[in-house]
């Protein structure tokens, strides 16, 4: 799959190491193409063979046996697994970023406890199923998982980025499991049915964590009044909007405290909070313990799968 397209490359940076047991990682970063005919990709015969590719630059033509080709273009994310049906892909301008190949009976015992970690539970054959019946291969970009991941990485050392990527392909195959979609006719968790306004204002905070997020300011941003917006979002989502983007900065934090080694203060104002006084406290009422003594837990866990 990709992980030979890459091997196969004479030139550009590539340079491959391990995540946890199953779970190898290449960084690269492969120069402007000279025109050539597309490269054939090895499709992999080996079960459960999985691949994520987060493209941080450049563009890549995938060509399937069937249907349509499609670009893949930066910032996005491309899956591959082992029924994936290509032809052939080709590469254009810098094509760089990170490559995840996951070998899931390799690293079944690293997934079972990463998934256990966090209170999911992963089926890889679910995972195998949904992805065969998208031909093996799917392109994720400008969703609200996407942004999220994006937006994140760019704090992040190298070493970091590729550790949070483990993480984030991991939580991608959970995800598969579950697939649960969001549209202009989606609903919420409480039955009511959710405005594309309101969808537009989640997916925004979801993005712009760090950013100063007040009421005024979102109803400027997404043309609301201050009633349909307070209240419509708290009937959508089953609480108020200010709950929702605390909740989801502290989530995003617990993340980032988990799997990088980001100082906490930085991670405190790249979750949108000015003082660590005022993170300690949100931090310590939502799980127990202040952001310093979780990342001591998790460091000191004798099962750590990174």
């Amino acid at each position: 799959m990709l992980k030979e397209y890459l091997l196969s490359q004479g030139s550009g940076t590539v340079r491959w190491s391990h995540g946890m047991p199953g779970v190898q990682i290449c960084r690269f970063s492969l120069p402007e193409p000279v025109q050539e005919p597309l490269r054939p990709i090895p499709v992999c015969g080996a079960p459960l063979q999985f691949e994520v590719l987060f493209c941080l630059t450049g563009r890549l033509a995938v060509r399937p046996l069937q249907g349509t080709s499609y670009t893949v273009e930066a910032p996005a994310i491309f899956l591959l697994s082992d029924s994936s049906a290509l032809r052939s892909c080709q590469y254009s301008e810098n094509l760089g970023g990170i490559l995840i190949a996951v070998d899931a009976k390799a690293a079944k015992e690293s997934l079972v406890t990463v998934c256990s970690t966090l209170g999911m539970r992963l089926d890889t054959r679910i995972v195998k199923q949904k992805m065969t019946a998208r031909n093996g291969c799917m392109a994720l970009c400008g969703t609200p998982w996407t942004q999220s991941f994006f937006e994140t990485v760019r704090y992040l050392s190298e070493q970091e980025q590729e550790r949070y990527s483990v993480f984030k392909s991991v939580e991608l195959l959970y995800l598969l499991c579950t697939e649960v979609s969001e549209s202009d006719e989606s609903f919420s968790g409480s039955g009511c049915p959710v405005s594309h306004s309101l969808l537009e204002v989640k997916v925004y905070i979801q993005t712009h964590l760090s950013d100063k997020l007040t009421i005024a300011f979102l109803c400027k941003q997404f043309s609301l009044s201050p009633t349909f917006l307070k209240e419509g979002f708290r009937r959508a989502y089953g609480m108020p909007i200010h709950s929702f983007l605390v909740q989801q900065r502290l989530r995003r934090a617990q993340e980032l405290i988990c799997t990088t080694r980001m100082p906490i203060q930085q991670i405190a104002q790249a979750v949108g909070y000015e003082g660590m006084s005022q993170f300690n406290a949100a931090f310590k009422r939502e799980y127990g313990m202040t952001p310093g003594q979780h990342r001591k837990m998790s460091e000191t866990a004798t099962l750590r799968p990174f």
